[in-house]
């Protein structure tokens, strides 16, 4: 490893205390989404990935979709500590007619697409990473897919597509914090069993907890060194806020963001 477990939990609580003060500044954003994966993000872009130094070498690099849109910001101080942009390019890059187009370059490093409708990310996914097939390729596509993002026909379309096409070189990161924008989603729609869903399709599928550091880093070393034929899917079980104990397991926080007095609370609760 790059990094101790102990420099990545460090940078992990940074991130979502430098997402804090971002989008508390503008007052909205999807603080729920965005930490319930942030774990997982810290993982993948300090250990795991391959990025690529400038938007000119995208094809030799590894890619990143972020299907589940809403967790995006997260991203922003990852670039920040990783130097892609500095504090103050960000503090105006992130406000409203702030100057953002470095920002919005096509194929940017380790941003190669995110949000659009739910459902779309998985499919993009497949598809960059069946070119990387075709012409011969070394990188991998990884994709971080919500679970409530599922109840989406295109997920299944993609995984279905993937396990047929046998996208060895495609990684898909299920977050599984179990609640969707109103309701936990075995409320809505049962999802379980989710682990033989996938696997029927010829998938290869791990289970992790998604707030370990230790487990996420081993299983996703693994998927991206494995390649027996069939795409990777890893079941993250993650908690939607986490870092924030009183917004954890709370349904209809979707789009909440901390405004006033609760901005202190917030910044008093991070963990």
């Amino acid at each position: 490893m790059k990094h101790t477990l102990e420099e990545l939990e460090k940078k992990t609580y940074q991130y979502r205390k430098r997402f804090l003060e971002l989008f508390t500044n503008i007052g909205f954003g999807h603080v729920t989404s965005a930490f319930s994966w942030a774990e997982i993000a810290s993982v993948l872009y300090n250990e795991i990935m391959e990025l690529a130094p400038t938007a000119d070498q995208f094809f030799e690099y590894d890619k990143m979709v972020v299907s589940k849109g809403h967790g995006a910001g997260i991203l922003f101080p990852i670039f920040e500590d990783a130097g892609y942009f500095t504090s103050e390019q960000m503090n105006d890059i992130i406000r409203i007619g702030g100057k953002n187009t470095e920002l919005r370059k096509l194929f940017y490093p380790g941003f190669d697409f995110y949000g659009g409708s739910l459902g779309m990310g998985l499919g993009i996914a497949a598809g960059l990473a069946k070119a990387a097939k075709l012409s011969g390729y070394q990188w991998n596509t990884f994709c971080i897919v919500g679970d409530a993002e599922s109840y989406e026909g295109s997920i299944w379309e993609a995984v279905n597509f993937s396990g047929y096409q046998q996208l060895d070189n495609l990684i898909a990161i299920v977050d599984r914090n179990e609640l969707g924008c109103s309701d936990f989603t075995e409320h809505m729609l049962a999802f379980e069993p989710l682990k033989a869903k996938w696997e029927s399709f010829h998938w290869d599928v791990s289970e992790i907890d998604g707030h370990d550091i230790s487990e996420i880093y081993d299983v996703l070393q693994k998927a991206a060194n494995k390649k027996n034929g069939k795409p990777k899917c890893i079941i993250a079980k993650t908690k939607k806020g986490q870092g924030l104990d009183y917004l954890i397991d709370k349904p209809l926080m979707h789009g909440f963001m901390p405004k006033g007095d609760e901005i202190e609370k917030a910044f008093q609760s991070l963990k």
